[in-house]
């Protein structure tokens, strides 16, 4: 298990060189996976008893979490969205899987298996059938982060006692449609359709009850993670930019310094936020319903302090972050595609409910 700084410190930067060839298509993120597993930080969110250190699925892991995933972030996003999918995915076997099930997927594991969580639905939704007494699943997903590197997913399908998740081998490459992924940013993380015809969804497969996905503070509150990825990738843009006015021949002015200032700002703000909602919601201080919109006000305060910082960066930088090659480029398209998640206006609204219910608590925030 990778513990020394300096080891850490080196995963980083090895994950960081690869990125540009992500972004370009050239390969899949086998290699940094390989890294991650290499450095123990695969199995690290297993419970202990399992081999792991909890990280990222207990309270004592989530400070630790929170680095990894800023670290990645800062390295290469479309990793760290394939590892926050892994964290997630064993978050849920923590919570939810039986003990046979945790002996499993802990084996698996161990093995270098990735595991990914697959929510998002094709125009042919993904529901549970039986044939012959036998339960099936039928449909695709869309959306399927990892495609050809995530072994075990956890894959949401429709049932006649609501959505259920079911644990599937995902290896098949006949299967995965890689093609769908024609996107300008986060390439690397090769997010693209997934045939789940005739998979089984038998009891063995099946991962808590009909609707357990949605149980909080964890289901909305679990984008702290993405949070993380965000601030480390927003603080790595931060660094880069006052880097190149450094190495430019730019003149020095009051109101250049003002500007590197703001993307300080905000980056720290970021980071800030992060670790808030991190420790709202694994630490268990207050109500689920608080836990929640902070992690939810997290996200959006994290997004407005990204776009705002990535329009500083882009005004000092001017044309060159357009360039191919360039890092500051690279990671500034990823991040903004990265925040475009799923309903981004009701995750705000719902915030703003719980935070009108739970106003008077003063712990809140």
């Amino acid at each position: 298990m990778l513990t020394d700084p300096a080891e850490f410190d080196a995963l980083v930067t090895a994950i960081r060189s690869g990125d540009e060839a992500l972004d370009r298509g050239l390969r899949g993120p086998a290699t940094e996976l390989a890294l991650l597993r290499d450095a123990g930080l695969l199995a690290a969110p297993l419970q202990t008893d399992l081999g792991g250190k909890g990280w990222g699925t207990t309270p004592t892991g989530a400070l630790p979490m929170l680095d990894i995933l800023s670290a990645l972030g800062s390295a290469s996003l479309p990793v760290a969205r394939i590892y926050e999918g892994h964290v997630n995915a064993l978050k849920l076997v923590t919570a939810f899987a039986t003990m046979s099930q945790k002996d499993k997927v802990a084996a698996a594991v161990h093995r270098g298996t990735v595991l990914g969580v697959w929510g998002a639905d094709s125009p042919a939704p993904v529901s549970i059938t039986v044939s012959s007494q036998v339960p099936r699943l039928i449909g695709r997903k869309s959306f399927a982060s990892g495609l050809g590197d995530v072994g075990l997913a956890i894959i949401t399908a429709k049932s006649s006692d609501g959505l259920q998740m079911v644990m599937a081998d995902v290896r098949d490459p006949e299967r995965a449609t890689q093609e769908d992924w024609d996107v300008a940013a986060m390439v690397g993380s090769r997010s693209g359709s997934f045939n789940c015809e005739n998979l089984a969804a038998g009891r063995d497969e099946l991962l808590g009850s009909p609707g357990a996905l949605f149980a909080e503070p964890d289901f909305h509150g679990g984008l702290w993670r993405l949070t993380a990825c965000y601030a480390g990738a927003l603080g790595r843009i931060a660094t880069l930019t006052a880097d190149a006015i450094e190495k430019s021949d730019a003149v020095k002015s009051q109101s250049m310094e003002h500007r590197v200032g703001q993307l300080a700002m905000e980056a720290t703000s970021a980071s800030l936020w992060a670790r808030h909602a991190c420790l709202a919601v694994e630490h268990g201080l207050v109500t689920a319903e608080a836990a929640v919109s902070i992690a939810l006000f997290a996200r959006e305060a994290v997004e407005l302090a990204a776009l705002r910082a990535l329009s500083i960066s882009e005004r000092i930088i001017g044309t060159a972050v357009h360039r191919r090659g360039s890092e500051i480029g690279r990671r500034s398209r990823d991040l903004r595609f990265y925040l475009r998640q799923a309903d981004l206006d009701g995750k705000l609204s719902l915030a703003t409910q719980y935070w009108l219910n739970n106003r008077q608590n003063g712990s809140y925030l």
